[in-house]
């Protein structure tokens, strides 16, 4: 028996095989309408035969008889080519039914699947010939897997949304037991220096929490309001520093704006760390001074007064400035002479947006935000490994 033709080519030692096909059409040139290039290839197939025709009777006319008038010779010449032009019109409504037709309704049926619509079913391609009614099976074929793996997605994106609010849960009472038990600790310190070492640790401990607390409240957002972060950092600053620092006051400049949970989280941090530096670095009286403001594409955070201007700090100041210097480099921000005088401040560059995140919309009759469609499509590759 023989095998079926091959073409084989060989270059860079690879020696793939190919069956041989008919060539895919491609157009005629710059057209590109079936429906045109049918019309115009049986145009050109038919024309030369009614010309023919055309002429023949012509001739066969004038040989057996003479024609009274030349309407006479007019119908004689015109009546192959209205058989001609009547061919084209059966064979273009023939194909219009036949093929067209079953085409526009199979291009629609798609179009609905891909909007979301899986309980469509091609009950008209019943009707139709038996190559467009596979197709159409296959269709509903292709369809209906993927409504099953759509469901498979949400199913398990649903079940990463509760382990995540499950862990938000539980990380939020761990910090909320860590914070009350420093707090009882430092309320029961005798040595004040000892209360001091207890009440910045309780700070650092609310800011974090107070990030989680964000990302816990929003879990369908990635970004978080200035206003509303910092105040709360500010208000929950003032209720643990002024029970052991009674002189303490806090004044802030707070522009309105979007940044991220984890830019937010982050710069909250570093303002409870300019705090406790501030606050071990004057014997006095606390005055501290916090901006937040947006320049082009990055958030600036100033505080006075600041670590530069302070001699060298307590062992705790230390600390502090230690860990702002490590806020800063985990922001990949940097440190620049403040606004006014004896302040500092930090610029972060905004993150950019995702051009999918940006771009991404959610199909029509959902309520979900693009962050959910980032997790589906994460979940997606999840499950496809």
């Amino acid at each position: 028996m023989m095998e079926p033709a091959t073409a084989e080519t060989s270059g860079h030692g690879r020696n793939p095989r190919r069956s041989i096909h008919p060539k895919a059409w491609s157009g005629i040139g710059p057209l590109r309408s079936l429906r045109t290039a049918l019309v115009i290839l049986t145009t050109l197939a038919i024309a030369p035969m009614m010309l023919f025709a055309s002429s023949m009777a012509i001739l066969r006319a004038s040989e057996t008889q003479r024609l009274p008038s030349v309407a006479a010779w007019v119908t004689v010449a015109a009546l192959p080519l209205m058989i001609g032009i009547a061919a084209i019109l059966v064979v273009s409504l023939s194909w219009e039914a036949l093929v067209m037709n079953w085409l526009t309704y199979l291009e629609r049926l798609s179009r609905a699947y891909a909007r979301g619509r899986y309980s469509l079913r091609p009950r008209r391609l019943q009707l139709a010939p038996v190559e467009f009614q596979a197709l159409g099976q296959a269709v509903e074929a292709m369809a209906s897997a993927v409504e099953h793996r759509d469901q498979a997605l949400r199913d398990a994106l649903d079940e990463q949304i509760v382990l995540l609010r499950e862990v938000h849960h539980r990380v939020k009472n761990n910090l909320q037991i860590v914070g009350s038990l420093l707090s009882l600790q430092a309320n029961r310190a005798v040595d004040p220096a000892a209360r001091e070492a207890l009440l910045d640790a309780l700070v650092r401990v609310d800011a974090i929490a107070l990030g989680q607390r964000f990302v816990q409240a929003q879990e369908d957002e990635e970004q978080v309001s200035t206003t509303e972060l910092f105040e709360t950092f500010v208000r929950q600053s003032r209720a643990r520093l002024g029970v052991g620092r009674r002189l303490l006051e806090i004044t802030t400049e707070i522009e309105p704006g979007l940044i991220s949970l984890e830019t937010g989280s982050r710069l909250v941090m570093l303002a409870a760390e300019a705090l406790l530096h501030a606050c071990h670095a004057l014997c006095g009286p606390c005055a501290f001074h916090l901006q937040v403001r947006f320049e082009g594409e990055s958030v600036v955070l100033a505080w006075s007064p600041a670590p530069e201007s302070e001699p060298a700090p307590e062992p705790d100041g230390r600390v502090s400035h230690d860990l702002i210097q490590g806020y800063v480099r985990q922001l990949k921000g940097r440190i620049e002479p403040g606004p006014w005088p004896g302040s500092t401040q930090v610029r972060v560059a905004l993150p950019r947006p995702h051009p999918a995140a940006a771009n991404d919309t959610a199909p029509v009759g959902s309520s979900q935000g693009p962050k959910f469609f980032r997790i589906l499509d994460r979940t997606e590759r999840g499950v496809a490994s």
